[in-house]
């Protein structure tokens, strides 16, 4: 991150951190099963989360959330959202699409509804952002390689500086999560961990 991060003029974008992905129970929870405790990665983003509050950041949840029968996707949908109607994950309304309680938003914190795998597509983020006065997007968020790596790069064309919290960001394949904060996250904007950013922040 840079030696500073002016909080005024920036967000946390919280990505998917919900109960469908996380929490025993959820309907697609097995595919992270075991790697964020091994990784400690809910305990970064709580770090960074804090930070960002305590310094006004703008602090942004972006919430997989489908109504019922998913009329968003295709009738023929490709593998990844099959998977989700096969499922029947992230249905609107559930315990399943809400954000994990560790991470739980505030009562004037913003929540959107998010139908895609970048955070930007078919709603009103860019609008809260750019009418908020945000040029700097911070991401944390399940999955990097899916997510995350596609709401950087629709921010990145976007003209927002982004930033990316590796160690609050994971893959079930870790592989993937590697690949993206070693090749493509850098190309796109800067790639740093929790304790870094939080110490940007405390330099302002």
């Amino acid at each position: 991150m840079q030696n500073s991060i002016d909080p005024r003029t920036s967000a946390l974008l919280i990505l998917h951190w919900q109960n469908e992905l996380v929490k025993p129970g959820g309907l697609v929870a097995a595919v992270f099963s075991g790697v964020l405790a091994e990784f400690g990665t809910i305990e970064r983003m709580q770090d960074a989360l804090e930070a960002s509050r305590k310094k006004g950041v703008l602090v942004v949840y972006v919430n997989a959330s489908h109504r019922k029968g998913y009329p968003e996707l295709p009738a023929n949908p490709a593998p990844l959202a099959a998977g989700l109607v096969r499922t029947n994950a992230f249905i609107r309304g559930t315990w399943g699409t809400q954000v994990i309680d560790e991470l739980g938003p505030l009562g004037d914190e913003i929540e959107i509804s998010n139908y895609a795998t970048s955070a930007f597509i078919y709603n009103e983020l860019d609008l809260i952002l750019r009418n908020r006065g945000i040029t700097t997007v911070v991401l944390a968020g399940l999955a990097t390689n899916w997510v995350v790596e596609s709401t950087a790069r629709d921010a990145f064309n976007r003209g927002y500086s982004v930033g990316t919290l590796a160690d609050c960001c994971n893959s079930p394949n870790r592989e993937a999560h590697e690949y993206c904060v070693t090749n493509t996250l850098p190309m796109l904007g800067v790639v740093c961990h929790a304790d870094e950013y939080v110490t940007a922040l405390s330099c302002t």
